[in-house]
């Protein structure tokens, strides 16, 4: 047992309440929430009408994940991922499955444990994200700190 924590990717800037988005997560009884937004991208996570991750899918290639899941543009709803989300410490024990050895993708863990455990998406209206992982885009991370501090 114990306490959720935070993982942050370090190049995410957002307005997103962190104190809110912890007791959402709480409150869920999920094993993983993921920060997602509506917003535009070619590969999407997929949730089912109870905000349960249930898959993925390349709009672009039209690729699924995992193998055999079927995306349906009417049951489902497809949402990117923040590079934010909250674990509860007891998903830990599968991640140590020798198949993920030391490194591995995080989404394609939640992709491969979405069946047998709940992994919850958590979408906060209004959210604002900016990704700081490229030079150019220091000027407008510089402009959206100044637009959430006044």
């Amino acid at each position: 047992d114990g306490e959720p924590f935070l993982v942050h990717n370090v190049d995410i800037l957002s307005n997103v309440d962190l104190k809110d988005f912890f007791h959402h997560h709480v409150a869920s009884g999920c094993k993983a929430t993921v920060l997602v937004s509506p917003r535009q991208t070619s590969r999407y996570l997929v949730f089912d009408g109870q905000h349960k991750l249930c898959g993925w899918v390349n709009k672009k290639t039209g690729e699924t994940k995992p193998r055999d899941f079927v995306y349906d543009e009417k049951r489902h709803r497809c949402l990117a991922f923040s590079g934010i989300h909250i674990l509860s410490p007891d998903i830990f024990p599968l991640m140590e499955a020798p198949c993920w050895g030391d490194q591995f993708s995080i989404i394609d863990f939640y992709l491969s444990a979405c069946r047998s455990i709940d992994i919850c998406g958590y979408a906060e209206e209004g959210l604002q994200l900016i990704d700081i992982g490229k030079p150019e885009t220091l000027a407008e991370a510089e402009r959206f700190i100044n637009n959430v501090l006044k």
